[in-house]
């Protein structure tokens, strides 16, 4: 059983939570996705060269992904990336996950994902009887404060999403031309991780911009309201400690390599933020 604190539960039952959602939700629901470092081993086989593909391999074993990312993007024609990507992430019809219905009776007002596929807004669109529950919003899109100020609800792709295959930020060039480009876009992902409380879910933290972003935030003001993040659980205490320290990040953490804990622990949050609704009259 995973022990959601009454903190996270009270905030996400008043609706006062951004739900974040990585890679892990979408292999929960569709365990043929590739993680990203996977992607990158099935792209090295594009290039032409032995000894790229070895770099690349090296790359990737070590830990440095954005390095390997940009490696495997400098040696592919756009053509090739694009029917690379889509092979992948184009899933025609996407898998029905009760997942997402889980995460859907959360409520959020918005949803972050840094997750190319669909899976997300057709999961809500299924789970909502075909109704669109959420407005799909890329990091380019340039009215994402509108939505903000309005009562719709609202999925942020940070990372571009596959039925724009131009957008995917998939390495450092495209992280940094991302955030210049848009630069308003990631004031708005500054300004959720300010004032709201951040759950992340299915998420490694390794992602450079949200690292970057929660610890400007964590620097310059102090709360005693943590993020949260639902994680495997740390190889020590001192490398969780830093995490949280760094990033104000309370992790709830789950047996590594039981990822079947996921679902499992979902559906008891959801219980746990349905009875307090419920106890204290909050519209469901």
């Amino acid at each position: 059983m995973a022990t959601w604190p009454p903190a996270l539960v009270t905030e996400l039952a008043e609706r006062c939570v951004v739900i974040f959602l990585g890679a892990g939700v979408s292999k929960a629901a569709c365990p043929d996705l590739p993680s990203w470092s996977q992607l990158l081993e099935e792209m090295k086989e594009f290039a032409s060269l032995r000894k790229d593909k070895k770099l690349i391999k090296k790359l990737v074993r070590s830990g440095r992904l954005l390095d390997a990312a940009e490696l495997v993007n400098s040696l592919l024609l756009p053509a090739d990336r694009k029917t690379i990507l889509e092979s992948k992430f184009r899933l025609n019809p996407p898998p029905i996950s009760e997942i997402y219905a889980d995460i859907l009776a959360l409520d959020p007002k918005v949803c972050i994902t840094t997750n190319y596929d669909q899976l997300i807004e057709k999961n809500f669109e299924h789970f909502s009887g075909g109704q669109k529950s959420h407005n799909i919003r890329s990091y380019k899109y340039d009215n994402f404060l509108s939505d903000l100020r309005s009562p719709s609800r609202v999925i942020l792709k940070i990372h571009g999403c596959i039925t724009d295959s131009s957008s995917i930020v998939l390495d450092r060039k495209s992280y940094f031309n991302a955030k210049v480009e848009n630069p308003g876009m990631y004031d708005a992902v500054t300004a959720l991780s300010t004032v709201n409380t951040i759950l992340f879910l299915g998420y490694s933290m390794g992602d450079p911009d949200i690292q970057l972003v929660l610890e400007g935030v964590n620097s310059k003001l102090k709360t005693d309201h943590r993020h949260f993040a639902f994680v495997p659980k740390f190889e020590h205490p001192s490398l969780r400690d830093a995490h949280k320290h760094t990033y104000n990040i309370e992790f709830i953490e789950y047996p590594t390599g039981r990822h079947e804990r996921f679902p499992e622990a979902l559906k008891e949050l959801r219980s746990a933020v349905e009875a307090m609704r419920a106890s204290t009259g909050t519209r469901i």
